[in-house]
């Protein structure tokens, strides 16, 4: 089983509002074409006993584990189909019939006047939207949650990013770069890195 990345870890001492959903991508290599990710979401639906994450099609997810942020304790989760997801009432809009979704299962259903907040860390495998093309890396990966951070593999340096962003350096080096989609679709995020020498 994976281990817990430095980004998740680090993530877990950040103080978040709890009505605001948030990710961390954490590239690999290129050649892997692979990202951890950290998501961190609530739900205030009275009564709701599950939370439906999608699987973005394209992606192969693995190495998923499931965390209630209230106790710290794991979560029950399985994959389900749209049908599973369409007939819970918990998620709205067109689903197309081939879409997937993480389900977990909350410790308790969301009280009234409240909200259950969990942490859901995955691994995703995307050869389109994430690739090498000669001494470069490219993530282009339109997000619809709020706040996203990016952080390029060890050795790479920022060189273009599609979107405004905020752009700083962690502790070892890797370069980090946040956004904020203040818009009411998906924010296209385009970043291009090159290796350095």
């Amino acid at each position: 089983m994976k281990l817990v990345t430095l980004a998740a870890l680090a993530l877990a001492a950040i103080p978040l509002r709890a009505t605001e959903a948030f990710s961390i991508y954490d590239l690999q290599p290129p050649s892997t074409h692979s990202f951890d990710i950290v998501y961190d979401v609530s739900s205030d639906r009275e009564g709701a006993r599950y939370f439906f994450n999608p699987i973005r099609q394209g992606s192969i997810s693995t190495n998923e584990r499931v965390i209630d942020l209230s106790t710290g304790k794991p979560l029950e989760f399985v994959e389900v189909d749209a049908k599973t997801a369409r007939e819970s009432g918990l998620v709205r809009g067109r689903i197309p019939d081939d879409q997937k979704y993480i389900r977990v299962k909350f410790a308790h259903p969301v009280p009234k006047n409240g909200e259950v907040r969990i942490r859901i860390l995955k691994t995703y495998t995307d050869p389109p939207s994430y690739y090498a093309k000669d001494d470069t890396l490219i993530f282009d990966r339109p997000m619809g949650i709020k706040r996203n951070i990016v952080i390029l593999p060890k050795g790479y340096e920022l060189i273009g990013s599609a979107s405004p962003s905020i752009v700083t350096t962690d502790p070892d080096g890797r370069v980090r770069i946040s956004f904020l989609n203040d818009r009411d679709d998906q924010l296209p995020v385009k970043i291009t890195g090159r290796k350095l020498p």
